[in-house]
């Protein structure tokens, strides 16, 4: 029934195809210098040069070529609300989310624009206004275009404002616009990021939609569905092709994790695959590329690696947002892309809200933590640290040197984690594994669960004491998948049909913590909250050694801790285990479970 379904969407998305843009291939257009790139907008610059249009207060869009293949780059400039040509700007560039577009209305950043900063709201190439082909953050095509943007500024807006010969030059967004903040950090050459605020923003991709070696295939689906629709077909073919085909056939083509690796921040913090210019690959390897491309779908969709990996980044100073609960890119995300600029040597904090991906793909029959998030769905407060008062205070002070961040971000360099809207508290690093707990039942027998079964299986771990527990950090985990018998394990199959796979003992267990709530002195009976709505896949049989996905949560006094074992999980749905033959495992090991105590509140 899933394997049905998710064919009968996935032809429906290839039926809205329509005239594709032809995948990018590099290099092919004019190089233009800083000093070449045209001005491109509709009405006259402000200029203290010319001592021309200085009232301020404008929001104008601007059109120039990419240097790459000479495609529209689309942005839109909001001037201060008051030009001042003696003390002049900082610049602060904005990007949107997948398949988004740039802010165009005055006051759309009033309360920067109102503090003196110069914003530019960009649209990411294929989105809206930018031509070009959609590819995810390539360092060779997005990259390049951010790098002239940037470049467009400093030649065009004589107003804005300098320190020791160097641009100041801040940075805000979400999801992709957390993306393109990290890619122009690492891709410009003069290195002119000087603070940034990405929110929401992944470190690897391959993590974000292959965790474990199970494609995440509900957001796949959306992800290849909601691209085309939003940029007018313009995603990269072989995009469109590798989450089609995951979702397909629930594994993750072997070809395209050195694509979606190249475009990932955590390339330039380690390139764990050791990809080099010149590395590449296509989708003539993808099981369902034939078909495809007849309908057409994949076209000529190829990459080349261009840009070289240092394994180091610029020092910046970031303020990084996230949402626990994002289960598009999670809590582990964050700390790897915080751990990667504090090695750089920025100030770095990192700071969780209630905000993210999750109510797009909404976990259902969780209760009581799924009404209170939808209860305030876009609260992006950490505690009493609010985000739009904390990205000022960082701008004010890593940018114009006024004002004291910590009178806003109130945790100092410590990780403030959102528990509850107005409930947090701050640890000064990010806590990993904890307190060991055995996972079988009464008596040492390993956890039968059930494949295919939507309703998990509860692992009682503990109870949470008299003055509450919170649970802050990255749990972990050392668990074994079995068929029950090592025998049985040995009739395994390495190889069957890619669809089905009968015979191979396919099978995925998804793991979290979840708590069991005490009401009127009684634990409620039913299925428990999973916390966060967050599960890691343990993906085959054999022991598997895991990070888990971080919570953020406080247990109230009496409620039970446990482990939740899955055999199903929405969002992998149709990507999980395949193998009628396999229709259960048996799980034992360790759990480590980042348990603080009684933190408490943080207070103004």
């Amino acid at each position: 029934m899933r394997l049905t379904a998710v064919l009968i969407l996935s032809v429906a998305l290839l039926g809205c195809q329509g005239g594709g843009r032809p995948a990018a291939t590099g290099g092919g257009g004019s190089a233009l210098a800083r000093s070449e790139l045209p001005y491109g907008g509709s009405e006259e610059v402000a200029s203290c040069a010319a001592g021309a249009n200085l009232d301020g207060g404008r929001a104008y869009q601007v059109i120039f070529p990419s240097r790459v293949d000479e495609a529209n780059v689309s942005i839109q400039v909001h001037e201060p609300d008051s030009i001042d040509c003696a003390n002049r700007h900082a610049l602060i560039l904005e990007g949107h989310g997948y398949g988004g577009g740039r802010q165009t209305a005055v006051g759309s950043f009033a309360a920067l624009t109102g503090a003196g900063y110069t914003v530019i709201s960009i649209d990411q190439r294929g989105s809206p206004d930018s031509g070009g082909t959609v590819r995810v953050m390539d360092p060779d095509f997005e990259g390049e275009d951010l790098v002239a943007i940037v470049d467009w500024a400093e030649q065009h807006l004589d107003y804005l404002r300098y320190r020791d010969g160097n641009l100041l030059l801040g940075s805000i967004g979400g999801s992709y616009g957390g993306m393109y903040q990290y890619l122009l950090l690492n891709k410009d050459p003069d290195r002119r990021l000087d603070a940034i605020v990405p929110e929401i923003a992944p470190h690897d991709l391959t993590y974000s939609l292959n965790p474990g070696g199970a494609v995440k295939s509900q957001w796949a689906l959306l992800l290849a569905g909601a691209g085309d629709a939003q940029t007018q077909f313009g995603q990269d073919p072989l995009i469109r092709a590798t989450l089609i085909e995951g979702a397909v056939t629930g594994e993750f083509p072997e070809g395209a994790v050195p694509f979606f690796a190249y475009h990932s921040m955590r390339y330039f913090c380690e390139n764990p695959l050791d990809l080099q210019p010149g590395d590449g690959g296509n989708t003539e390897d993808y099981l369902l590329d034939p078909a495809l491309q007849l309908l057409p779908l994949t076209g000529d969709g190829a990459f080349t690696v261009i840009t070289p990996s240092t394994r180091s980044v610029p020092q910046v100073d970031a303020l990084i947002w996230q949402g626990p609960r994002d289960d598009l890119f999670n809590l582990n995300e964050a700390w790897r892309n915080y751990e990667c600029l504090k090695r750089a040597g920025g100030d770095v904090r990192l700071l969780t809200y209630s905000f993210g991906h999750h109510f797009l793909t909404p976990n259902l029959g969780l209760g009581l933590q799924t009404l209170n998030t939808l209860a305030s769905p876009l609260n992006t407060q950490c505690g009493v640290i609010d985000k739009d008062a904390a990205t000022l205070a960082w701008f004010n002070e890593k940018l114009l040197g006024i004002g004291n961040a910590n009178e806003i971000v109130s945790t100092g360099r410590d990780i403030c984690f959102s528990l509850t809207e107005g409930d947090a508290v701050s640890l000064p690093q990010m806590p990993v594994g904890g307190e060991p707990f055995p996972v079988e039942l009464p008596g040492g027998a390993p956890v039968p669960v059930l494949i295919e079964n939507p309703l998990p299986v509860v692992v009682p771990l503990a109870t949470a004491g008299e003055g509450s527990e919170v649970l802050a950090g990255i749990p972990t985990a050392e668990l074994t998948l079995t068929r029950g018998d090592a025998a049985l394990d040995a009739l395994c199959q390495e190889e069957t049909d890619p669809i089905l796979r009968l015979g191979t003992c396919d099978a995925t267990v998804y793991v979290g913590l979840g708590v069991v709530r005490l009401l009127g002195g009684e634990l409620v009976p039913g299925v428990p909250d999973l916390i966060e709505e967050q599960v890691m896949p343990l993906n085959g049989l054999g022991t598997h050694s895991v990070e888990l996905v971080g919570v953020a949560e406080r247990i109230q006094p009496g409620d039970q801790i446990v482990l939740l074992l899955y055999g199903l999980n929405d969002a992998f749905i149709v990507s999980s285990s395949r193998d009628l033959a396999t229709p259960v495992v048996f799980v034992s090991g360790e759990v480590q479970v980042p348990m603080q105590g009684g933190l408490p509140n943080l207070v103004p």
